[in-house]
C-alpha cells in the first residue's frame, strides 16, 4: 500500500474516537452557559416588558427590568449580555448611539451598578438609530463608509466610558475595526476588546433582530455593505 505524504500511519487520531470515555475525555469544545451571550434590547421608560413577536420569550425592557434580566442571566451562569438600544427618538446623524446619556449608556452603568461581575457586550451599530434604518450616514441615497465610521468611533468610546466590557460592530462598514481601535486607544481604552461580526449578510435570517431593535431599513436593503 502507498500513503500519502502525511503522519499517517504513525499518527492516528482513530485512537482518541474509540469509545466515549475517550472521546469525553479529549474534546476541545463544551457547551455551558458560560460560552454564552444573551442579547437583550433595552428600551426607554419604566417597568416596560414589550413581547417581541418574532423572538418569542424575548422582550423589549426598560432599564429597570433589564437589571432584573441580567442578575437572572448571572444566576444562570451565562457569560454575559449584549446591548442593543432602542433610543426615544431617531434621526439622520444616529446621534443617539454616541450621546454619553444615550440609551445604552445607561442601560451598562445601571447593570454595572446593579449586577457587578455581569459581563456587558454592547452593539456598535448605527441602524437602531437613524430615521432612516441603515447603517451610516446617507448622502443621496447612498451610504457613505468612512463618515459612518466615525459615527461608531464616537459610540464604541461613549459605550467604554460607561462601562462596557466589549464594544461589537455589526455594521459591516470597511474598516471599522481599525477606525474602532484607534480611536479606543486615543480615548485611553486600550484594554477594551472589539467584538467584531466577522461577517454579516444582507438576509432575513436577521429579520427577527430587525424587528426586535426596531432596525428595518426604510428604502432599499443593506446588499451594497453587507
Amino acid at each position: 500500500l502507498h500513503y500519502p505524504v502525511m503522519a499517517y500511519p504513525e499518527t492516528r487520531l482513530r485512537r482518541l474516537r474509540a469509545h466515549e470515555p475517550m472521546r469525553r475525555l479529549v474534546r476541545e469544545t463544551r457547551l455551558e452557559p458560560e460560552n454564552f451571550i444573551l442579547p437583550l434590547f433595552v428600551c426607554p421608560g419604566e417597568g416596560i416588558r414589550r413581547e417581541i413577536s418574532s423572538m418569542p420569550g424575548h422582550a423589549q425592557l426598560s432599564i429597570d427590568q433589564l437589571v432584573a434580566e441580567c442578575a437572572g442571566a448571572r444566576s444562570l451562569g451565562i457569560g454575559g449580555v449584549l446591548l442593543f438600544g432602542i433610543p426615544e427618538s431617531k434621526d439622520e446623524t444616529a446621534s443617539g448611539n454616541y450621546d454619553p446619556d444615550g440609551i445604552v449608556q445607561r442601560a451598562v452603568r445601571a447593570i454595572k451598578r446593579e449586577v457587578p461581575g455581569l459581563l456587558v457586550a454592547t452593539d456598535v451599530c448605527n441602524c437602531e438609530y437613524t430615521s432612516h434604518g441603515h447603517c451610516g450616514k446617507v448622502v443621496d441615497g447612498e451610504v457613505v463608509n468612512d463618515e459612518s465610521i466615525e459615527w461608531l468611533a464616537r459610540a464604541a468610546i461613549t459605550h467604554a466610558a460607561s462601562g462596557a466590557d466589549i464594544v461589537a460592530p455589526s455594521d459591516m462598514m470597511d474598516g471599522r475595526v481599525a477606525g474602532i481601535r484607534e480611536a479606543l486607544d486615543e480615548a485611553g481604552f486600550g484594554n477594551t476588546p472589539i467584538m467584531s461580526y466577522a461577517a454579516k449578510y444582507a438576509s432575513c435570517f436577521y429579520g427577527p433582530f430587525r424587528e426586535a431593535a426596531e432596525s428595518t431599513p426604510q428604502f432599499g436593503d443593506r446588499r451594497g455593505y453587507q
